[in-house]
């Protein structure tokens, strides 16, 4: 088949969102089908190819108030991009890509990935401040505005018809797609009725590699992958550690606005941490493999965690809270740990590092979960067939 991939976000970079893209896109390559993805960038890379895979750029400008600026220079650029090639069906895997697929290739086929709430937020997290949202009422999106935007305070209860109408706008276009996946069950429950979402996660392609141990950390070690930003919750790190009595040192690859106020606080308790910034992928699976455990606090509900599904992968020890698709993933005392609460986590850490053959279990549950449920083997026949049934006439 001839298969068009639109996306926000793809490799180098790209976070999990690119990472899940550019998997697919390189299984479905692997599998004989001609695929070629089209990503948006404000700072374009001249990249023309990733692992075989045609890329082609859109230049869109940075993102600002609103998001019509970057959707049509967008859908301008996919105009050009299509060409006079006869794609079978285009695959949209984020919003912005959606909203520019709908409007540059109407008569195309097309299917949508949700990948976590923007069709039922208008900042895609469910979240109000640091906490779990409690509807999206009048008065919930003049707050939410006026926290996401401060400098927006005495334009706030001017804003609301405006976000009923777009988060409108991305429910009619899940109407208009031929299909829907979302990437959890948690995810499916959040669409609209009219969005008749089938459930299709990411997976891995490369299961149970062995990869070198890092030299350059300590012999064993504790370990954070992600952003450090309040959804992540990596303020609740140093008092997991705390709460399992151990001394173990930490390891931190991610970067973001906490990051100066965590440092301070490790330093404070004399915590041992090594702040590693942001890593590429093979050294990520690296780390998760041979780490004591990895620690998954979350203060959102997470739609399906490119970490989680990458540490099944590697056979890694996961202590894991269970917010949003966090559980379709981590089978509690199977393939991980699971606890609610920095307290909760903690006593699950403790148990995995004083019970080496628990742990081993655990490593081994993690790679017969990935292998069953969220492998290539698994998962991408189930793409397939959904393109088949919608390229049909």
């Amino acid at each position: 088949m001839n298969v068009l991939l639109t996306t926000d976000v793809f490799p180098p970079g790209g976070g999990g969102s690119g990472r899940s893209t550019a998997t697919l896109a390189r299984a479905l390559a692997g599998r004989g089908h001609h695929v070629r993805v089209v990503v948006a960038r404000h700072e374009t890379k001249e990249q023309t190819e990733w692992d075989g895979v045609a890329v082609s750029e859109v230049a869109i400008p940075a993102a600002r108030m609103g998001s019509r600026a970057r959707e049509t220079a967008y859908a301008r650029g996919l105009e050009r991009e299509l060409g006079e090639e006869a794609w079978d069906l285009v695959h949209a895997q984020h919003w912005l890509s959606a909203l520019a697929t709908h409007v540059a290739a109407p008569r195309l086929p097309m299917v949508v990935t949700v990948r976590d709430y923007w069709p039922s937020c208008i900042w895609s997290t469910m979240l109000s401040g640091t906490k779990e949202c409690p509807g999206c009422s009048y008065t919930r999106r003049v707050v939410c505005a006026g926290r996401r935007r401060p400098w927006m305070w005495p334009l706030a209860p001017l804003v609301p018809p405006f976000i009923g109408a777009e988060l409108q706008r991305r429910a009619t276009l899940l109407a208009e797609a031929r299909a829907v996946v979302a990437v959890s069950r948690h995810v499916a429950r959040s669409l609209p009725d009219i969005a008749r979402p089938e459930v299709i996660p990411n997976f891995s392609s490369e299961l149970g590699t062995s990869f070198e141990k890092p030299s350059d950390l300590p012999g064993r070690y504790l370990l954070f992958i992600g952003k450090l930003e309040p959804n992540k919750a990596p303020d609740r790190l140093l008092p997991v550690l705390e709460a399992a009595k151990t001394d173990i040192p930490l390891v931190v690859a991610g970067s973001g606005s906490m990051s100066a106020g965590l440092r301070r606080e490790a330093e404070r308790l004399g915590r041992k941490v090594t702040w590693l910034g942001w890593v590429d992928e093979e050294r990520t699976r690296a780390l998760m493999q041979h780490a004591d455990a990895v620690i998954f606090p979350s203060r959102w509900q997470e739609p399906l965690s490119r970490v989680l599904l990458d540490g099944l992968a590697v056979g890694a020890v996961l202590v894991v809270e269970p917010t949003g698709g966090s559980a379709e993933l981590v089978v509690h005392e199977e393939s991980g740990v699971l606890g609610t609460g920095f307290e909760a986590l903690g006593q699950e850490l403790a148990r995995v590092l004083d019970d080496e053959a628990f742990a081993a279990r655990l490593r081994q549950g993690a790679l017969a979960r990935a292998d069953a449920v969220f492998s290539e083997k698994a998962v991408l026949p189930r793409i397939e067939a959904l393109y088949r049934s919608v390229s049909e006439p």
